[in-house]
């Protein structure tokens, strides 16, 4: 193998701590109390996630949101990482599992799955 072809291998192998696992979950996310985005899970991994948003919706970078993940009845407090078209890219900052969640924060939160999970159906 060449330079130049080693050197192309490197371009394209995986630079991500952990792997990523490819998804095609619906979620939601609440930018604001009262504006929620439907969205799709496009990848993850046990960091980060790939959201679709539908076409006109935007979401800045830096900002936190919370995303729904609908499939997996899970909570997350993310932190939108970067841009393109109509993915974002997020970095989880918390979980919390709505079905075997404690403490605290756990009937606030089942409260707020329910409210936002069933918004829009």
């Amino acid at each position: 193998m060449t330079d130049r072809e080693e050197m192309s291998d490197d371009v394209w192998r995986e630079k991500r701590r952990e792997p990523r696992e490819a998804a095609h979950d619906p979620a939601r996310l609440l930018i604001e109390p009262d504006r929620v985005v439907d969205a799709l899970i496009v990848d993850r991994s046990m960091t980060g996630m790939r959201l679709r948003l539908p076409q006109g919706a935007s979401v800045a970078p830096n900002l936190t949101v919370t995303v729904l993940d609908l499939n997996r009845a899970m909570i997350h407090q993310v932190k939108v990482i970067w841009k393109a078209y109509s993915d974002i890219g997020v970095q989880v900052q918390s979980s919390f599992n709505v079905r075997t969640g404690e403490g605290p924060q756990a009937a606030v939160m089942r409260r707020l799955w329910l409210k936002t999970a069933s918004a829009g159906r």
